[in-house]
């Protein structure tokens, strides 16, 4: 084993992992900008006042400098920034070979993982620009010599590493890509000049940078790192004194900045969203990062061996060992959760058990018919006692967070800080106001808060020997027969009723594994379990240490209790997806909660539960949500206790499972806020301030909680100090708590978004929840106090609070502002329904139960209503079609080759005969410092100067895939924050190219192509922007209607291509998803119309190809030509590709080329699938993934195709027998010349996600696999080379 004391002296980054904190004192405090607060729980927190507490700190008061942080908290860049390349690279080595030696501490083996991650990622692409440019630029000294690469790759990934990487053989991965390293790597030799080197006077004059344990202060050299750049808006949260009071106002301020007046394309920062100017690219300097505290290394550490040369990967190689290091990471911290789970006590028992005789638990007598608590009665006596069957209701309220310490409570962060991990939330009953609730008979009406999750378990005989599954919001409902079925969680929507029969014990865990083997004969009828479990129970008052191997009932007692089964059914009242008030977990630790009464795991099956049995409820929802591939933190089962509780992480001790791996338990401890910690008036006070909202957005989470872990980890300056004054807020929030003053904890909640949440995870927030605040502020003054995110992510469940004196008002002005905001945001952000404001009360017993005898009094209320906040056009999906010219008969001849197998998954592949190899230097012209001539430059830039230059933009599609099958406008979704404000994809190409054409004297004319789904709120849009002289709408000619697929083409999908594979439960999710859709298109019709749907589901784009046909058919290019009449070249780009731009230098590639068209392609990362450039039987072409013959050729391709496109008009009107007065005088020739053209391509078959939206209360999506038609833009033709004349005039931007 390698001497880790050893590989510490002599690496920076290692001694950083190493090195010990506060927080490993063994204590229970942590350090808070220099001041030391206690972590217990206890009512004595809250009289740890740091920095003379939330009452009489200004909010708006500018914040003391801040200290250095500890060695053990210094940030990777700062680190990093002292670093040669060569040192980095050998620091890399020092920190795989300990994370390789190191199997006991959890934390650190994470954290070194994530360095690896961001090195690879972030740190040495950077460097590898640099290393590059100089070595291009010694190799092209000889301009003649810029047609050749000065770096190739002789292949971009290891194959063998990319599919131990699908198969999440990480540790495998890592070693076949390292092995492969060297086949495609620059050598960085110590001796060599470090081009990465900072200039002198880009460092800041006010630090110094030397030894930390000396005295010494001799400048070190500074290395480039990644630039960091500020994604917050200008909206701000300060606190001005208006009449002496203290009020929130909110400013244009950027955080830690003077207000700007920079317009968008006055920004550096999208000036440079490609690394460079369009019109002469030169290498910008990358300043320091602000207040870093770095250290220098000594001369043995800067040259630790005698080593003279080290590789310095590929960008293939990096993005893939990044990968790889990454899934490792969070693999290896799912693993700990799993294992913490296992071994919490009273959930081993249901991993060990195998066989249904082993089964422990017993009914409990209080829910038993009277026939099983009396078997010897008579038969005459039997139908009087099964009618009156006994029904066990659990209620269980919400859970509300004023306060989660920036997602302190996800697992891994509570279990490596506990100190740090600390939440304030209430369980809340909730109604729905107003207008969102809706009878069904369209009548409004407010009903009075309860607690929102009903779970009622019940035996009766309806259905003898089986489970059946209801849930009334989801109107769906399933009867289980066999064990195997309870396992099966994405066959139906019924997954987490499932999780929650596994993780209460009914049907335990440990009887998957007779199921794995998919043969009939291994699976067990439920009916036996459950006849193990009508054994009349024993004295034991729990039952888990019942055994029924001493008990042998006679076969006539058998079959009577075989005669019952179990109804579970579950009723969410009118709560929409999205709430961010832990709905499905708290829903998941209801259902563990009434199925563990019902077979004596809970020692009453009425009224509230124990500390302890809430606790065990807490740890086996827990296990339920890692059961269905799901889970967030821990505070989200809060509903399952009483009021309002401050939850701590807690140190692990010996006898923890966690004890000797990490330093925190899995589970927290709940203290629950007593009388002189929380006076009663403070909830009273709270309930006539706060209005709880759902503004109608529904986002996944899930990628927000992986990036705070990585931050965590890599320890960036300013989202460290960031965590730690979430810190102090929380710590201020419990004394405001104390003194009952809503209006100070208004002001530290609203302090908390807009610094440390907005700091650490930008995408927390969002345009639509920052108008909200903005509007409700102007509208209300000073009587508007502040606002709350609830749970992740802001958007869904929200809370603003006012002055009680408003609130009534606040109530309808609120629910108005919403809905306007909604209106005009709706088809550029993920809507899932209209927005609504919630009645709610604290709830202060938790999670009830009762026992009910069956009867009307018992009834749930399963009327199905639609209700009226989920929102769906009323457009008919058949009049629509009319309107856009739908061609019925082109559909049916589609339909029929698709059902014949002429057309599909498999025929979309070339043929096995086929060779396919990677592209030769030739092929490609690199573009970079080194490779433009300045004649080529000027060519460009002439080009530019005399208006023959245009912008087509491709905005024709809804952003299905990058808002995780939400269709929104994706050319209008404001994906960042450029400049302080929010942009769309659409201001940044209409920007960039405001930019280049003041930059050369002459504005570009800028095509944006559209279609029936996008060409509304796009025109809306560009209407109103103040300059839209030379913009043009181009709207789609033709559209497609989607159908469902084959199930050939559905094995094909998952058999023959490539997929990443899953972790090991949420890949038995995919696979019991994948046997639920093949049942559903063979029961539906393979090859019919899918209409099951919104219109905007249903309908599609037909392909990349038609967006240049339609600039003919609807005059869009005649229009331009007419604008401007020298115009003779176009560049064509996605909408979502940022870093495309008309760029002097490509143009002047291009024009020297004399080609018809040219592709830029990048070269490829992992990240980059579905195909590329290559070599097909030895000429050059651009191929989809979905036509290559092997899913491993693409493995072979170095560059990925970016589809931006340069286009000589003129040269490709001739492709088409048109010329240019074709196109200004409309001729008829036109349609007739697209249509000739068309049929020499091929028609693709692609299979996507669609949503769809169903149920009442909890509104919910399912995801279907659809299939659609597409006719790809110079993709497979055997007509190829008449149609690109100089393929080889392609082109590949090097820089980043």
């Amino acid at each position: 084993m390698t001497d880790i004391t050893a590989m510490a002296s002599s690496s920076s980054l290692l001694s950083i992992i190493l090195s010990t904190s506060d927080q490993d004192d063994g204590g229970n405090s942590v350090v808070v900008g220099g001041t030391r607060t206690n972590n217990d729980c206890s009512s004595n927190t809250t009289n740890n006042k740091v920095g003379g507490g939330c009452v009489d700190r200004d909010i708006s008061s500018v914040p003391p400098p801040p200290e250095p942080l500890p060695r053990c908290h210094q940030s990777l860049t700062s680190a990093v920034q002292c670093l040669s390349t060569y040192e980095l690279l050998h620091e890399i080595q020092i920190l795989d070979n300990y994370r390789r030696d190191n199997n006991g501490d959890l934390y650190r083996k994470v954290r070194t993982l994530l360095f690896l991650y961001a090195l690879h990622r972030y740190h040495l692409p950077i460097r590898r620009l640099h290393t590059r440019a100089r070595d291009c630029g010694e190799k092209h000294n000889d301009k003649a010599k810029s047609n050749t690469s000065c770096t190739k790759s002789t292949t971009a990934f290891c194959p063998m590493g990319y599919a131990a990487l699908l198969d999440r053989r990480f540790d495998d991965a890592i070693d076949y890509f390292l092995a492969s390293v060297q086949q495609d790597a620059m050598f960085i030799s110590s001796d060599d000049h470090d081009d990465s080197v900072l200039d002198p006077d880009t460092n800041n004059d006010d630090e110094d940078y030397g030894e930390i344990d000396g005295n010494s202060k001799h400048p070190a050299p500074r290395y480039v790192v990644p630039q960091q750049i500020s994604l917050l808006s200008n909206l701000n949260c300060t606190s001005p004194k208006m009449n002496g009071h203290a009020v929130m106002t909110i400013t244009a301020t950027p955080s830690g900045s003077a207000p700007s007046s920079r317009s968008l394309d006055e920004e550096e920062n999208l000036l440079s969203i490609d690394g460079s100017s369009s019109v002469g690219k030169k290498q910008r300097k990358n300043p320091s990062i602000g207040a870093t505290h770095t250290i220098s290394l000594t001369s043995s550490q800067r040259h630790p061996r005698q080593c003279h040369r080290l590789p310095l990967p590929s960008d293939a190689t990096s993005s893939a060992l990044a990968k790889a290091y990454r899934e490792l990471a969070f693999q290896t911290l799912a693993g700990q959760v799993r294992n913490s789970v296992r071994s919490h006590p009273g959930n081993e028992w249901m991993f060990r058990m195998s066989d249904v005789k082993e089964q422990p638990l017993r009914w409990s007598e209080e829910i038993l018919p009277s026939q099983l608590r009396h078997p010897t009665q008579s038969a005459e006596s039997d139908d009087s006692h099964r009618t009156s069957s006994v029904v066990l209701i659990e209620r269980t309220p919400v859970r509300m967070d004023l306060c989660h310490s920036c997602w302190s409570d996800i697992f891994f962060l509570a279990m490596d800080y506990p100190e740090a991990a600390r939440v304030i939330n209430c369980s809340v009953d909730l109604a729905v106001r107003n207008s969102s609730s809706n009878d069904g008979g369209g009548n409004s009406h407010n009903h009075r808060p309860t607690p929102p999750i009903e779970c009622r378990l019940q035996l009766t005989t309806t259905n003898p020997g089986t489970i059946k599954l209801t849930s009334v919001d989801l109107q769906s409902s399933v009867t289980l027969t066999h064990v195997s079925q309870v396992f099966a969680y994405g066959a139906d929507h019924l997954g987490l009723l499932k999780a929650g029969l596994v993780a209460s014990g009914i049907v335990p865990l440990g009887l998957e594994e007779r199921c794995k083997s998919g043969c009939s004969k291994d699976d067990v009828p439920l009916e036996e379990l459950l006849s193990v479990m009508m054994v009349p129970p024993t004295k034991d008052p729990v039952g888990t240490n019942t055994s029924s191997s001493s008990e042998s009932p006679d076969g006539e007692l058998l079959q009577r209790r075989c005669a019952y089964g179990i109804e579970l059914t579950t009723h969410v009242r009118n709560i929409p997806k999205g709430s961010r008030l832990a709905v499905s977990t708290n829903l998941l630790g209801s259902i563990i909660a009434v199925c563990m009464r019902a077979t004596r795991q809970i020692s009453s099956t009425s009224g509230p539960l124990l500390e302890s049995e809430r606790r065990l409820v807490a740890a086996r929802a827990i296990l339920g949500e890692w059961l269905g591939g799901s889970g967030g933190g821990w505070q989200d089962s809060g509903g399952l206790w009483p009021g309002l509780k401050l939850i701590c992480g807690v140190l692990s001790t010996e006898g923890d499972p966690e004890f000797g791996i990490s330093r925190g338990r899995l589970l927290p401890s709940h203290h629950l806020l007593k009388e002189d910690e929380a006076p009663e008036s403070l909830l009273h006070a709270l309930e006539k301030s706060l209005i709880l909202v759902h503004g109608g957005m529904a986002q996944n989470v899930g990628p927000i909680l992986e990036m705070v872990t990585e931050k965590y980890l890599l320890r960036e300056e300013e989202e460290w100090r960031a965590r730690h004054a979430s810190m102090e807020i929380l710590d201020d929030l419990l004394l405001a708590i104390r003194r009952s003053d809503v209006k100070a904890i208004a002001k530290l909640v609203t302090r908390n978004f807009f610094g440390p949440i907005r700091t650490i995870i930008p995408m927390a927030t969002n345009i639509y929840t920052e108008t909200l605040i903005e509007r409700v502020q102007g509208h209300f003054g000073e009587n508007f106090w502040g606002f709350v995110m609830c749970g992740g992510m802001s958007g869904g469940g929200m809370g603003f609070m006012f002055d009680p004196t408003a609130k009534d008002e606040a109530l309808t002005v609120l629910e108005s502002i919403m809905l306007q905001t909604k209106r005009e945001m709706e088809y550029s952000l993920p809507f899932a329904m209209n927005p609504v404001v919630f009645d709610y009360n604290v709830n202060e017993q938790g999670t009830v139960a009762e026992l009910c005898r069956e009867g009307p009094s018992c009834d749930i209320d399963e009327t199905k209503h639609k209700p009226a906040n989920v929102h769906e056009s009323t457009t008919h999906l058949d009049d629509l079609l009319d309107e856009l010219g739908f061609d019925s008969n082109e559909q049916e001849q589609v339909r029929s080759d698709l059902r014949l197998g002429k057309i599909g998954l498999a025929n979309n592949r070339l043929s096995h005969e086929s060779e396919l190899s990677d592209v030769i230097p030739s092929d490609v012209i690199v573009i970079d410092e080194g490779s433009v001539s300045d004649n080529v430059r000027k060519r460009g830039l002439d080009a530019l100067q005399s208006g023959s230059v245009g912008c087509v933009t491709l905005a024709a599609g809804v952003g299905s895939r990058w808002t995780q099958g939400a269709g929104v406008v994706k050319a209008l979704n404001p994906f960042c924050c450029i400049g302080g404000k929010h942009r769309c994809f659409l201001d940044v190409h209409l920007a960039k190219n405001r930019r280049v054409g003041a930059e050369v004297g002459m504005s570009i004319p800028h095509a944006i192509t559209t279609s029936w789904m996008t060409d509304a709120a796009i025109s809306t849009y560009v209407e109103s922007l103040d300059d839209v002289n030379g913009v043009f709408l181009s709207k789609g000619q033709s559209i497609g209607l989607r159908m469902i697929p084959t199930l050939r083409d559905l094995k094909f999908l998952w058999k023959e291509q490539s997929h990443q594979l899953l972790d090991e439960r949420s890949e038995k999710v995919r696979e019991s998803v994948r046997s639920a859709l093949l049942s559903w298109a063979e029961s539906n019709g393979e090859g019919s119309d899918y209409r099951d749907n919104s219109p905007a589901q249903c309908l599609s784009p037909v392909g990349h190809w038609y967006e240049f046909p339609n600039l003919l058919l609807s005059g869009t290019l005649a229009r331009m030509i007419q604008f401007r009449p020298r115009l003779k070249t176009l560049m064509l780009h996605n909408i979502d590709t940022i870093g495309a731009d008309v760029d002097a230098e490509i143009l002047g590639k291009f024009l020297e080329t004399e080609s018809t068209l040219a592709f830029e392609v990048v070269p490829r990362r992992i990240e980059d699938v579905g195909g590329g450039l290559c070599r097909v039987n030895g000429r050059p072409r651009l191929v989809e993934g979905l036509a290559l013959p092997k899913v491993d050729d693409e493995l072979k391709f170095s560059y990925f195709n970016s589809l931006t496109t340069w286009i000589d008009i003129d040269k490709l009107l001739s492709k088409f027998g048109l010329d240019r007065n074709d196109i200004l005088e409309n001729s008829r020739n036109i349609p007739r010349s697209i249509n000739s053209f068309s049929r020499r391509l091929p028609t693709y078959v692609t299979i996507k996600d669609v949503k769809k939206r169903w149920g009442t209360g909890q509104v919910s999506f399912t995801r279907c696999k659809i299939a659609t038609f597409n006719i790809i833009f110079n993709s497979r033709s055997n007509s190829r080379s008449k149609f690109d004349v100089r393929l080889g005039g392609c082109l590949s931007c090097c820089s980043v």
